[in-house]
């Protein structure tokens, strides 16, 4: 994979080398095996190469073909290789050695702009075409790498990161008060409501599934894919749906390992992560490897106060899973020491922004770094299984089967799930109620409602001005209403461009970071429509949700991890256990927040102070607690406003 960047002045005016040097310095920070740059008068292209695939040793970026009039620059690996070579006709004898930037180009020759819609894989790249005078730019099709660019009346210019942009006097790099509003008022761990938005004006990101052509008439965006209902797939049997979700699953497992270095996984206790595991450790026993497994785990000492649904701690199931398949060997990161703030000056950098993901961020970095000290080039995770290949959501089937008259499936559900729980009663009162018309619903969630959106630490008037309440509403969240969606609906909701844009800018930045490539298989396109066409039973059967990974895994996942249909694991359940020693020091922190000017302008203070209060202690349940996670979002967005001041101007190229 690469960081990329490059320029076009459709004005006709020639890059300046001060420019391309200082931009291609600004991408230095990570991990690089080659470096190389193209110009051509009033453009630039440049690339920081980090090889992963066995093409991409000996791969030229930026690739010049003069013949073909065509220059390319890519951050890609492309997944769908072998159908690529029969469609566009390439010699056999090219097959082996090809690497994926020159497929993409010949991919661009046979259908133009159409290209990005016939690959598969994480990608992003900028083609110059020189006969058309036009550069086209797409990035693949759930945006699982960033492409960061700027525009103006006279000039084009796109990066993989934000800083590189920064060298070029046209930018400012002033902040985005729409995506700080997003960020502060939206109680989701998303960053912003519109992918497109950056925190900095005038920066875009090109979101998934999109392309765009520049050219002296100005910039043309069309979306080429996104997520959508897809026609229903009938089959005779639940086998056959069975045999069709290993073939499906199995080829992206496969397609994301092609590496000239160890493969690597993030695996928790869950269906989607231990299935992506055992189908990638099957994979590597043929050629007698082993699979190396990295898992997050509590620090010693861990006090558990969860309820019986939940469990901090997934080693039994996943040493079952070791055990099981054989050739898998576990690193745990219990990351002592370390908690949810102790490196967010560096996150922070990395990241090139604040962030909500305080309970997770720092034990993913802190599983990168373990794999980078194991050599490992692609390190597979299954953020996107619970949307995808290990989705079942009981409510929504049962509104869907509301929805569609099938009242005796209704019942029968009902009763097959109470019956797995010790209070049956409380159970179908648990599920029935999202059946009910939405204001019975508000009146019954009204103080659950309330307490999520307390989770936002806005200023009142910041909130007023930036209009971001419209714009809450608009994507959905709105705690005077209630809206009922089914299953399906459910997860098109969820699969989309904003949820999508957050995860790729996290894991090409932590990639970069360590010299390696985080990929998920379970977000890759041929899984996602697959999924969206399966019946709804597929998912949700005899009163147990996802069904289908269940099934299709069983004998190569134990069963203790199939059949745990009650328990699911939580994800850094002893963040404030890892803080309660520096909690002092933390609250002295929090109650200064305010005395920068730019954090009176966008946080409540107010709110802040009053909330504070209640926690002279904190107790090991405060991570369950909506106010306790509203202050650790202001302490990040304070540490990022500082940070930000803090900037050097170095690097910036003078007029």
């Amino acid at each position: 994979m690469s960081a990329i960047c490059g320029i076009y002045y459709y004005d006709g005016r020639t890059i300046r080398t001060d420019v391309s040097e200082s931009m291609m310095r600004e991408l230095r920070n990570n991990h690089i095996d080659a470096s190389a740059i193209w110009s051509a008068g009033q453009l630039f292209f440049g690339c920081h190469a980090q090889h992963i695939t066995p093409e991409s040793v000996t791969e030229t970026l930026p690739y010049h073909d003069a013949l073909a009039g065509l220059t390319i620059t890519a951050d890609a690996i492309i997944d769908n290789r072998a159908e690529l070579f029969e469609t566009i006709s390439i010699e056999y004898s090219r097959r082996d050695s090809i690497p994926d930037s020159l497929l993409i180009l010949e991919a661009y020759q046979k259908w133009g702009r159409d290209c990005p819609k016939y690959l598969v894989g994480d990608f992003a790249f900028a083609i110059w075409d020189e006969n058309q005078r036009e550069l086209f730019c797409a990035v693949d099709h759930t945006g699982s790498r960033t492409f960061y660019y700027y525009q103006s009346k006279d000039c084009f210019a796109f990066s993989t990161l934000l800083n590189p942009l920064f060298v070029m006097p046209e930018i400012i790099g002033n902040h985005n008060e729409t995506w700080l509003a997003d960020f502060l008022a939206s109680p989701a761990v998303e960053s912003n409501l519109d992918a497109e938005l950056t925190i900095y004006k005038d920066i875009y990101l090109l979101t998934s599934g999109a392309m765009l052509t520049v050219s002296h008439n100005g910039l043309q965006k069309q979306v080429y894919w996104q997520a959508i209902p897809q026609k229903k797939l009938k089959l005779n049997s639940n086998h056959e749906y069975d045999e069709a979700f290993r073939e499906v699953f199995g080829e992206a497992v496969r397609s994301c390992m092609r590496s000239i270095r160890p493969v690597g996984a993030m695996m928790s206790g869950g269906l989607d992560s231990t299935a992506m595991a055992a189908m990638m450790a099957q994979n590597l026993r043929t050629s007698g490897q082993r699979l190396q497994v990295f898992s997050s785990v509590p620090i010693s000492g861990y006090r558990d106060y969860l309820p019986s649904s939940l469990v901090a701690d997934e080693t039994p199931y996943i040493e079952a899973v070791r055990e099981h398949v054989g050739n898998i060997d576990v690193t745990y990161c219990s990351l002592e020491g370390k908690h949810s703030l102790s490196e967010t000056d560096r996150l922070l950098a990395i990241m090139e922004q604040p962030y909500k993901t305080i309970e997770n961020l720092f034990w993913i970095d802190g599983v990168a770094a373990a794999a980078q000290k194991k050599n490992i080039g692609v390190l597979l995770h299954g953020s996107a299984g619970n949307l995808t290949v290990s989705w079942g959501n009981m409510q929504g089937y049962l509104l869907h089967l509301l929805q569609e008259g099938q009242w005796w499936k209704l019942i029968r559900q009902i009763r097959d799930r109470s019956k797995r729980y010790k209070q049956p009663l409380r159970a179908v009162l648990k599920m029935i109620t999202p059946l009910f018309p939405c204001p019975i619903q508000k009146m019954l969630y009204k103080k659950k409602v309330e307490e999520i959106y307390d989770i936002s630490p806005i200023n009142p008037e910041f909130y007023r001005r930036s209009h971001v309440g419209e714009r809450l509403k608009k994507c959905g969240y709105d705690n005077k209403s209630i809206r009922r969606v089914n299953s399906l609906e459910m997860r098109i909701n969820n699969l989309n461009a904003i949820y999508f844009s957050q995860m790729g800018v996290a894991f090409t930045k932590l990639g970069l970071q360590y010299g390696m490539i985080v990929r998920d298989p379970c977000r890759d396109k041929r899984v996602i429509e697959f999924c969206l066409s399966l019946p709804e039973d597929q998912f949700v059967h005899n009163g147990c949700e996802r069904m289908i990974i269940r099934r299709a895994m069983e004998g190569l996942v134990p069963n203790i991890v199939l059949h745990n249909d009650i328990q699911r694991g939580k994800q850094s359940a002893d963040l404030a256990q890892r803080l309660q020693s520096l909690w002092p020091a933390i609250v002295g922190e929090i109650g200064r927040i305010g005395s920068y000017a730019k954090e009176r302008q966008y946080l409540n203070i107010d709110k802040i102070k009053k909330t504070l209060v209640k926690y002279n202690e904190l107790k090991d349940d405060a991570t369950m607690d909506f106010d306790f996670l509203m202050l650790m979002r202001s302490l990040i967005f304070s540490r990022y406003l500082k940070q930000d001041a803090g900037k050097s101007t170095v690097g910036k190229v003078k007029l």
